[in-house]
């Protein structure tokens, strides 16, 4: 058994990579103020038969080796930003700091793509998509909106058990 630095709780030797467990590095720590999924949750939202998909942008997932290559993955997600998201937005560019409007949009965009990731991974039998690639992107619209744009795409790889 080994401690996480995070939350501090003792885990299994396997769950516990540089200190930290997975759940702590999927979720961050418990205080963190990020929700952990229940199975509840879980259920709620259709994915209860889906398991967990490590997601990293790095080409390896530490202490596991690559089975092989299942396929490539990719997802994109487009956001329209409403008028008043522009407006604040111009005012924001106008007189400086933070757009926390944009903040959220990004957020929701980035996660919505992780999400469909995992699932595509789960759907073909991975159990990781490593090599993630993130690409940010904003489409003006004729009526002077815009649209913001997020895909991602990495390789869905099968692990071997645990080294």
């Amino acid at each position: 058994m080994t401690l996480c630095k995070e939350c501090s709780e003792e885990k299994p030797d396997n769950q516990v990579q540089l200190g930290v467990c997975d759940d702590c590095f999927r979720y961050g720590p418990p205080n963190s103020g990020r929700p952990r999924p229940t199975t509840q949750d879980t259920k709620a939202k259709g994915q209860a038969d889906a398991p967990d998909i490590i997601l990293t942008t790095s080409v390896d997932v530490p202490n596991r080796k690559i089975e092989k290559i299942v396929s490539i993955v990719a997802t994109e997600v487009a956001l329209g930003m409403n008028i008043f998201r522009d407006i604040a937005n111009n005012w924001r560019d106008f007189i400086g700091g933070r757009s926390s409007a944009s903040q959220k949009a990004l957020e929701e965009a980035r996660t919505e793509c992780f999400a469909e990731l995992r699932r595509k991974a789960a759907a073909a039998g991975a159990d990781a998509v490593i090599a993630i690639d993130l690409d940010y992107n904003q489409i003006s619209t004729h009526g002077g909106g815009s649209i913001l744009f997020v895909a991602a795409s990495g390789t869905a790889v099968k692990l071997t058990a645990l080294l």
